[in-house]
């Protein structure tokens, strides 16, 4: 590889020996080099190849824009987050990543920064891709002396989710606030505050999630014979939470011009039975313990 545009010292422009442009990361990769020079294949970390042109084009563009010192940042709290996820991230992560990190810093140090209304649903969700967000605002707090609140880890978690799912962000995000809204309505329709370490709530919240991925996707859960006779029996056996349901049904017909399938009624209205279930048993242990104490 041979250097066709020093970019910083740790990126540059190449060309391959196909004659093909592509952009190649490392620590000092292009230190002290210029058009012409061989490249150090040992140097090399990160490659950006033919094989993505829009992205090896923006990405050109975002260095020029962008601080080298976010760009490093940024492949190191990529590099880590591989090594934890143990999955291979796009692309296009570094483009979308390293611009989040270098504007979000700057809001950060103009007292500037945002309420993310979606933490609690993300760090449920996508919770080692919330971990992942904690190390790396830990990471960016030493590095750029700055404080970044925890919703910036569930705003960086996004980006990772959207990595891993194949998805857009504004699919990513849309997944979420769908989340947040069926959660909402289950809120407060019962007026009960959910225990967010309880297994209900965790097997509730994941089958939101592929529910919401599915929504997003338009490809809803086909029922049969056996599922409509299930969907009569939940629709009867659990009427307080089927009725529940009904208004996260007309909320998604109105809101999102989604008809929800009578399978997807019945896991939910089951998932929303538990919950309502494990609300009522506690307060009946409170109710009971508080007897015991006033006697």
């Amino acid at each position: 590889m041979k250097i066709a545009k020093v970019l910083n010292n740790n990126i540059a422009v190449a060309v391959d020996e196909q004659g093909e442009d592509i952009i190649v990361m490392g620590r000092g990769v292009a230190f002290g080099r210029k058009r012409g020079d061989e490249i150090d294949p040992a140097r090399v970390e990160r490659l950006f190849t033919k094989s993505t042109p829009e992205i090896r084009s923006r990405f050109e563009e975002l260095v020029k824009e962008i601080p080298p010192e976010y760009i490093e940042a940024t492949d190191r709290v990529i590099s880590s987050a591989r090594l934890r996820l143990g999955k291979e991230l796009g692309d296009e992560l570094y483009l979308s990543l390293a611009d989040h990190i270098y504007f979000t810093i700057q809001r950060c140090k103009s007292g500037m920064l945002i309420h993310n209304r979606l933490l609690l649903e993300t760090r449920m969700l996508y919770h080692e891709e919330y971990l992942v967000g904690c190390d790396a605002i830990q990471y960016l707090n030493e590095r750029f002396q700055v404080d970044l609140p925890e919703d910036e880890a569930a705003f960086i978690a996004l980006h990772f989710a959207n990595a891993t799912l194949g998805m857009r962000m504004n699919e990513t995000v849309e997944i979420t606030r769908i989340v947040q809204e069926i959660s909402s309505i289950i809120r407060l329709n019962f007026r009960l505050e959910f225990d967010e370490d309880s297994l209900d709530y965790y097997r509730m919240i994941t089958h939101l999630k592929f529910f919401a991925q599915r929504m997003v996707a338009h490809t809803p859960l086909a029922s049969n014979d056996e599922d409509i006779q299930l969907y009569e029996m939940v629709k009867s056996h659990y009427a307080a939470s089927f009725a529940c349901v009904q208004k996260i049904v007309a909320f998604l017909q109105k809101q999102y011009r989604w008809a929800v399938s009578a399978p997807e009624q019945t896991y939910l209205t089951i998932h929303v039975e538990r919950l309502r279930r494990c609300k009522n048993e506690k307060q009946q242990v409170d109710n009971t313990i508080h007897k015991g104490e006033s006697t």
